[in-house]
């Protein structure tokens, strides 16, 4: 008899302290800075515990908790694959390079047929000797000849200045152009000291200051404008953007 009372005394102990503990646990189990979470399972109740972390959302039975594979991500964030943005990438119409348009000479650019640069030529006062030479007026000088060289297209023009006896006056002469050259085309020329010509280097071609001074008798400066060999080809580079 003793026993069996012992045995109910027991179990309503039992029984007291697990009501006791569900009642004391049962609610939320608060953590430092405020991280714990309700382990209460109240139907509609989807708070956090607060603190640094916005409550979060209820999943359905049909979410994938799984993690995603590194190859969705990248897919999702068009890296490290072959998928293009949807969006449209405005390229430059054009883009900053060195001019390949033939060189002029008097405003007339240096291409085309000898025939056609010859006409040209004799539109802006030039006369045609007859024989691939025009005569005309040029840099503030009277009777300069111009020789145009190449047949299609024109690749090269040289003008002969006037004779000039006097070595003072052809030094001057040279001196004038040389400076003309330098404030024009904004850059300095390459000169050498064993001989007396100045050449301008430009994108689309060379630009020559020269003398003869071999014959006293036939002194006179020499100026020549050739193009680069792009557009002595008649080719012109071009940014093939413009061709899409």
């Amino acid at each position: 008899m003793k026993k069996t009372i012992k045995l109910v005394l027991a179990i309503v102990v039992i029984f007291l302290l697990v009501r006791l503990c569900s009642s004391n646990f049962g609610s939320v189990i608060n953590l430092p800075g405020g991280l714990g979470e309700s382990s209460s399972t109240t139907t509609g109740s989807n708070e956090s515990g607060g603190g640094w972390f916005s409550p979060k959302s209820n999943k359905t039975a049909t979410d994938d908790d799984t993690p995603k594979d590194i190859s969705d991500l990248e897919r999702e964030l068009g890296i490290g694959t072959d998928e293009k943005p949807s969006s449209t990438i405005n390229l430059p119409s054009t883009t900053t390079t060195a001019s390949t348009d033939p060189l002029s000479f008097k405003g007339i650019p240096i291409t085309g047929s000898s025939t056609s640069f010859g006409t040209k030529l004799v539109n802006a006062g030039f006369r045609n000797n007859g024989n691939g030479t025009y005569t005309g007026d040029f840099a503030g000088y009277s009777g300069c000849k111009v020789t145009p060289s190449g047949s299609n297209p024109v690749q090269e023009v040289r003008v002969d200045f006037p004779v000039i006896s006097d070595w003072n006056a052809l030094e001057k002469a040279y001196d004038s152009l040389q400076a003309s050259l330098t404030q024009k085309y904004g850059i300095e020329p390459k000169t050498s000291t064993n001989n007396n010509i100045a050449t301008y280097s430009l994108p689309n071609g060379t630009i020559t200051l020269d003398a003869d001074v071999s014959n006293q008798s036939n002194w006179h400066v020499i100026l020549k404008y050739a193009n680069a060999a792009s557009t002595i080809n008649n080719y012109t580079v071009k940014n093939p953007i413009d061709d899409l």
